[in-house]
């Protein structure tokens, strides 16, 4: 599981990067805006709340995107809105595994 979590966090990181790198070349200011951390102690809890943060993450960017008129910026969103679908995906198949393993 480890291995899955540590890809989706560097995946994570280099959306940042992308979009800071887009939002600089249309002459915008890049932001980041923080949220409360689950600090739940079981694994099956915290994968169920890093399902629904992907699935709200993605509804965001497509919100923004279907309000964006560059072109690039637009896809480059919905590239991204894409990963998060299937990061919930993957959370969603470890939450799985995790329930099995608790029973």
């Amino acid at each position: 599981m480890s291995c899955e979590l540590e890809a989706i966090a560097r995946e994570e990181m280099q959306y940042l990067g992308w979009l800071a790198e887009k939002l600089v070349d249309i002459d915008g200011i890049p932001g980041i805006e923080h949220t409360e951390v689950d600090r739940s102690p079981r694994t099956d809890d915290m994968l169920r709340v890093d399902i629904d943060i992907e699935q709200k993450v993605a509804r965001e960017y497509d919100r923004i995107a279907g309000e964006i008129e560059d072109l690039g910026l637009k896809n480059l969103l919905l590239r991204i809105r894409d990963q998060e679908l299937y990061h919930a995906e993957v959370f969603g198949d470890l939450l799985e595994e995790e329930e099995g393993n608790l029973l």
